[in-house]
């Protein structure tokens, strides 16, 4: 194997460290990460007035962002040995969905986090466009000349 597809085989999991890392935080300093980038999309945005809506959708989309991401390492890693098709794009939604799971499970463990099933329904939903752009992307690619 080369090192092209070690590299390619390990960033799902390096970006899984990244996202449990995250899930790992007690609730002060991922609210204090949230907070600042909603500060900033306040300022940037002046049309934004209500700070708790703003944090509840910085919340979500950085979860929506990170599954999304995790879908296309995960889709990388198996473009290695699967062909883009319906088996690839369930593996990857499979794989996305497990990691969810067990990201929610990790905030049960966590001071003042929680585990939400709305969290793992906004990370599916990142996993599936994640696998849909990635799927077609790998495609198109297989049927260029």
């Amino acid at each position: 194997m080369n090192k092209k597809t070690v590299i390619k085989r390990l960033l799902p999991f390096l970006w899984l460290i990244v996202i449990w890392g995250h899930s790992l935080m007690p609730s002060d300093v991922s609210g204090g990460e949230s907070n600042f980038v909603t500060q900033i999309l306040i300022k940037l945005l002046p049309f934004i007035k209500n700070a708790e809506q703003a944090e509840f959708f910085v919340r979500k989309a950085a979860h929506f962002t990170e599954f999304a991401i995790l879908a296309v390492f995960i889709a990388i890693a198996l473009s290695t040995f699967v062909k883009p098709g319906f088996k690839f794009a369930m593996n990857t939604i499979l794989a996305g969905l497990f990691a969810a799971f067990m990201d929610e499970t990790i905030q049960l463990f966590v001071e003042g986090r929680s585990g939400e099933i709305r969290d793992m329904w906004v990370d599916l939903a990142g996993v599936c466009l994640g696998t849909l752009i990635m799927t077609l992307i790998l495609k198109q690619k297989k049927a260029a000349p």
